[in-house]
């Protein structure tokens, strides 16, 4: 059960802060995009900023590189600058030292390979220390080596990119057109039940009849037509107002004797119903149980898909009908799963389990049964 709702005040009024003070570190990140990050991605990003502010107060040399969902941003910024040499970019930094430039206002802020090397230079000369680098002329040199290799990388990222754009929009299609026919088997399986309970209704219809035709030739009217054991043992026969039944039941756990079932019935109109039985252990030391049923023909309200009449049916049961509070969460994350994968919820046929059916395979049975089969 999803709830849609706009974003509280407080919500919008971070996503405005962060922006802002991005676009004062020279990223254009724009409220849009910071409200589209998770909460927990918005925290680390508030977080770095923070750091930042208070190392450029503090003349520190350490800063934190930017979180790693900003990688993209941090790409887009990268230029050419870190292929000066050392000698220059301590120059420039010195430079902006004597213009009373902001940390934040130098050139490779966001330019991995330099940007230590520069911030070292400012705060040491700010300290009055010495800018001897020694440890930085080993580093520089080996990203110098590795700079053709990255750039061959990202010259190949950007080739592949639109292949994989492609892809993506093929795998929608296929997943749509896998919808689809998921949808019309369902649909070929009701009409074959109808056409099944319809030759069942002219058999009866027939066997009724046959008495009759027998009593008025007087060829034996003393014959009574025994039922076989078979028809006596067989589920109730639905009524000639019902097409399509089903019976759908609800994992939960506990011993085996914990049920819950949903009924649903289509009527000659093609509306559907449902009902809903269950019989749970509600206290483990006493035995007691919690029982109620109601039938689909005392449900008032009708629905137009047999999705429907299910999802409703469950949304019933999981408003606290039941008394047993692990039940009742267990009956709202199958609701949940019905939600998130409409149509594809399935009854493997060898454990009864309910498992996530994606279409790939063929077969009725859950991957852990067909992992069993096949050992």
């Amino acid at each position: 059960m999803q709830n849609q709702s706009t974003q509280p005040d407080f919500v919008s009024n971070a996503c405005r802060t962060i922006s802002g003070q991005l676009a004062e570190w020279g990223i254009d990140f724009s409220q849009d995009r910071v409200a589209q990050l998770t909460p927990i991605q918005r925290e680390e990003l508030q977080n770095w900023i923070n750091t930042g502010v208070d190392a450029d107060e503090g003349y520190r040399e350490a800063f934190t590189s930017l979180p790693e969902f900003m990688e993209n941003e941090l790409l887009e910024m990268r230029g050419a600058l870190a292929e000066k040499g050392q000698e220059t970019i301590i120059e420039q930094a010195i430079n902006a030292y004597e213009s009373e430039a902001a940390i934040t206002e130098n050139p490779y802020l966001f330019d991995t390979s330099a940007w230590h090397l520069w911030r070292a230079a400012y705060c040491r000369w700010h300290h009055g220390e010495s800018l001897d680098f020694p440890e930085e002329q080993t580093e520089v040199a080996a990203e110098n080596e590795n700079q053709k290799p990255v750039s061959v990388i990202q010259q190949a990222l950007i080739q592949i990119a639109p292949q994989l754009s492609q892809a993506e929009h093929s795998l929608k299609q296929l997943r749509r057109q896998l919808k689809q026919t998921k949808r019309l088997r369902n649909s070929y399986r009701k009409q074959q039940a109808l056409l099944i309970l319809e030759l069942c209704e002219s058999f009866d219809s027939v066997s009724e009849s046959l008495p009759a035709v027998e009593k008025e030739s007087g060829v034996a009217e003393n014959i009574a037509i025994v039922p076989k054991p078979e028809e006596t043992q067989a589920s109730p026969q639905v009524t000639s107002t019902t097409g399509y039944s089903s019976i759908v039941r609800i994992p939960v756990t506990g011993p085996e004797t914990n049920r819950v079932e949903v009924f649903i019935l289509q009527d000659s109109q093609g509306q559907w119903r449902a009902g809903h039985l269950w019989s749970v252990e509600a206290d483990v030391r006493t035995g007691q149980l919690s029982r109620g049923s109601k039938q689909p023909d005392q449900q008032a309200s009708s629905y137009p898909t047999e999705t429907e009449a299910l999802i409703n049916e469950v949304i019933t049961l999981s408003q606290s009908l039941i008394g047993v509070p692990e039940i009742e969460r267990q009956i709202i994350d199958y609701l949940n799963m019905l939600e998130e994968f409409p149509g594809q919820i399935a009854i493997c046929s060898n454990c009864q389990r309910h498992y996530i059916n994606d279409g790939v395979s063929e077969t009725d049975v859950c991957p852990r049964c067909s992992e069993e089969l096949d050992s």
